[in-house]
């Protein structure tokens, strides 16, 4: 089974309360999609959420590597406009991935999107972090919950 992640680029503070509550919601998520029979995850390269996932997936991955991760880029120079450390960290998780999928060489409209629509295409389940309407992230969620897939909602 496929577990997708999908999640705002903006996350609390390192190292403060929220930030921990987040770490704690998703390890028990990951935790859950394992028991529900998930050893494929996959994220799409954002900064912020997914990276966050990547490298805890690459984390488990470590321990248990039957686990596999997936980043669906949805255009090369994704990370260009990253800072200097979001950018090293998705080098890092793309680098140590099992599967790079990317949708297009350059940024199109919409590309955001599709690479969302596929990564839910291609899922049987999604762990969500979505604390505000409208966002890609929401859209991404619902996608899910149309196509009837379990939401894990962090």
């Amino acid at each position: 089974m496929t577990c997708c992640f999908t999640g705002h680029r903006e996350l609390p503070a390192a190292g403060s309360e929220a930030y921990n509550a987040l770490l704690a919601s998703l390890e028990a998520a990951v935790n859950d999609a394992r028991r529900e029979g998930c050893t494929r995850f996959l994220i799409g390269g954002a900064k912020g959420f997914d990276l966050l996932a990547g490298e805890w997936i690459l984390a488990c991955k470590a321990v248990d590597p039957s686990i596999s991760l997936a980043v669906y880029v949805p255009f090369s120079g994704q990370a260009n406009a990253y800072s200097q450390a979001d950018a090293k960290r998705y080098r890092a998780i793309l680098t140590a991935a099992d599967e790079t999928l990317v949708l297009h060489e350059t940024y199109r409209r919409g590309c955001m999107r599709e690479r969302n629509a596929k990564m839910v295409q291609d899922a049987d389940l999604c762990i969500a972090y979505v604390r505000r309407r409208p966002s890609g992230s929401a859209q991404t969620m619902q996608m899910a919950e149309k196509k009837g897939i379990p939401v894990f909602r962090l």
